[in-house]
């Protein structure tokens, strides 16, 4: 059974599963998603993506149930209850830990199978499957980018998850140089300024200029202009930062290192967690930014088929549902058990966004090094 799974290979969403499986009762899935309240904007959008995975699985016996948590605790344990009336084989969802710790104590939890697209890494349940792409599979991803012991800044906010992200670090050879966290956005630049010894460079390089202009009769006029138009002529003293920032912070972070002349020329940015968005294509800072991700080829054919059917361009964590549904369906009729377990998952996998391993309950992922270049996304 395991080593069967360890070589499935979905290399399309359409795979073909033994004919006589079909003959197994079919496969209910309780899409358990906030579909209103504060979060609903992100529920729909994936229960959306389950929707098109089913169609597109359309020779196999498989009813979606959605069950809505309202994003609310009382409405986790309501969207649960209605799931269980409803005799669901498999939970997907929900997005939250927290939902889970609303439910983990009613009866019938811990009979149930849940795969979450979560990416978190401790305190999982026994009978949840978190699915989502986990800091250690971008670390992992890493590695290689820090292995000739060349000190290198770490740069971020002063959040838990980024003091996280500082620990796991330390399975780089490089060694940190300086480790810099800023407390809100507005001190971005203000932490930026002193990690690039700006103020001490700027000084020197205006020195510089002002003695140049006192020399008599060997002025260098073009030389003198040309620097005026600079603000240091020093170059920091670091080659590499990795930027353990997200979104608007990120952008901001690395447009703040160029403003204090410390730009992609002379310095590798490296971060995680960014997306194909083409925002970050659009800011000139971010030239050469190296980041790991899921496979860009898959995630631009899920694109393509978002821009078809709604008009807009995936979601991050839709894009799972696409490996998600399509793994579940062909073992829940490749086996005559009647109850999912999560032992049944455990294996290797190529999906529509990579390969990934699951085990003990977590899925790590080879992840693929991409940079920014030429304002498009280049596997390197």
């Amino acid at each position: 059974m395991k080593k069967i799974f360890k070589i499935i290979i979905f290399c399309s969403l359409f795979f073909t599963i033994n004919n006589a499986a079909y003959s197994k009762s079919e496969l209910k899935i309780g899409a358990i998603l906030p579909l209103s309240g504060d979060h609903e904007l992100l529920g729909n959008n994936i229960y959306q993506s389950i929707l098109i995975t089913i169609f597109e699985l359309k020779n196999l016996n498989i009813k979606i149930i959605p069950l809505d948590t309202q994003s609310s605790k009382a409405g986790a344990i309501n969207a649960f209850r209605q799931g269980m009336n409803k005799k669901v084989d498999l939970f997907v969802g929900p997005i939250f830990y927290d939902t889970l710790n609303e439910i983990k104590n009613i009866e019938g939890f811990k009979e149930k199978l849940f795969i979450s697209y979560s990416n978190r890494e401790e305190n999982i349940f026994p009978n949840v499957i978190n699915f989502g792409v986990n800091l250690s599979s971008q670390i992992n991803s890493l590695v290689k980018l820090f292995q000739n012991n060349e000190q290198f800044i770490f740069f971020g906010d002063n959040s838990s998850f980024t003091k996280k992200v500082l620990e796991k670090s330390k399975k780089f050879k490089s060694k940190t140089s300086d480790v810099v966290f800023y407390k809100n956005f507005k001190d971005i630049g203000n932490q930026t300024k002193k990690v690039t010894n700006y103020e001490e460079r700027n000084k020197k390089h205006l020195e510089e200029i002002k003695k140049l202009e006192q020399i008599e009769d060997s002025l260098d006029e073009k030389l003198i202009e040309s620097m005026k138009k600079h603000d240091t002529k020093e170059k920091v003293n670091f080659k590499k930062v990795f930027v353990s920032s997200f979104d608007d912070e990120l952008i901001s972070s690395i447009s703040y290192f160029d403003f204090y002349d410390a730009n992609y020329k002379d310095v590798q940015f490296v971060t995680l967690n960014l997306w194909f968005d083409n925002k970050y294509l659009k800011e000139p800072s971010l030239e050469n930014l190296i980041f790991p991700s899921i496979n860009l080829n898959g995630y631009q054919e899920l694109n393509q088929k978002y821009k078809k059917n709604f008009g807009r361009n995936i979601y991050n964590l839709e894009a799972l549902s696409f490996d998600i549904i399509p793994l579940a369906s062909a073992i829940w009729f490749s086996t005559k058990e009647q109850q999912l377990k999560a032992s049944m998952f455990n294996g290797t996998y190529k999906g529509k966004t990579g390969g990934f391993t699951i085990k003990e309950n977590k899925t790590d992922r080879d992840l693929i090094l991409y940079k920014i270049e030429n304002k498009k996304f280049k596997k390197i």
